[in-house]
């Protein structure tokens, strides 16, 4: 559940950062390295090393954020199908902690030429913790679930890939891009889930429920990634169209 609120925090960091792994126009700070073209393992070192350079302190000229720890004021979450869960769910002020250890695994494509280039992006977490405030209202098999309190999620060892494909804007002799088709996976090897307050603080329900979605954390996920990816792929989406309308494609890589 939250679990996909962090994944949206993560994605969203980690798009942001294919760009800037290979920043270098002249609008970019001198000391952030500039790749080649298509030198998918310097965008992948230069990406991990702005991660990890820059998690907690930002480097707002490259308009890279701080992102350890990241906080989203709001996300939502409703799966109104017919299986065994039926939740909505609105997650507030959450603080997502674990991206500055972001590990990138590889990078593909980045070519000079946009219009035939790949861009895509794999790495992992060896944890993301999220802890905020969450409603939650729906069901799970036949047992009605209410909720107001706080939320402890741990996605462990996640897995993550971005890929996007870019449409092509000619301006002032340079080429710019936005966003035409966007695709965010992220997948953990375990969830576990703590919410307080469950059935006005009643601590027998609490508890089972409690330890009914860690039991069958994977049911819980398979039923809302779906709406999850989607939520996602619209975050992100809205920062790398910022970061494209910033810098000119021509201009982010070493000539």
């Amino acid at each position: 559940m939250c679990a996909a609120q962090q994944c949206l925090v993560l994605a969203t960091v980690i798009s942001n950062c294919l760009l800037l792994i290979s920043a270098a126009s002249s609008n970019f700070p001198a000391d952030i390295p500039r790749c080649r073209a298509g030198d998918t393992d310097c965008i992948t070192r230069t990406s991990a090393s702005l991660v990890h350079q820059y998690a907690r302190t930002g480097y707002p000229s490259a308009g890279f954020p701080i992102i350890e720890p990241f906080i989203v004021k709001r996300f939502d979450i409703s799966d109104g199908r017919t299986g065994s869960l039926n939740l909505k769910l609105n997650f507030r002020d959450v603080h997502v902690e674990g991206l500055s250890a972001v590990k990138f695994d590889r990078s593909v494509g980045f070519e000079r030429d946009p219009a035939t280039s790949k861009f895509e992006m794999y790495g992992s977490f060896p944890k993301i913790a999220l802890r905020g405030k969450y409603v939650a209202d729906g069901r799970i098999l036949i047992l009605p679930i209410k909720g107001d309190g706080d939320a402890d999620i741990v996605l462990h060892n996640p897995k993550f890939s971005v890929k996007f494909k870019p449409a092509l804007h000619p301006r002032d002799g340079k080429t710019y891009l936005s966003v035409d088709k966007l695709k965010v996976l992220v997948e953990p090897n375990r969830m576990s889930i703590k919410l307080t307050n469950l059935f006005n603080g009643d601590p027998a329900l609490g508890s089972n429920l409690n330890e009914f979605l860690n039991q069958n954390w994977n049911e819980v996920w398979t039923e809302l990634q779906p709406s999850v990816h989607v939520a996602i792929a619209e975050v992100v989406k809205s920062i790398l169209q910022t970061l494209f309308k910033r810098f000119a494609y021509d201009d982010l890589y070493e000539d």
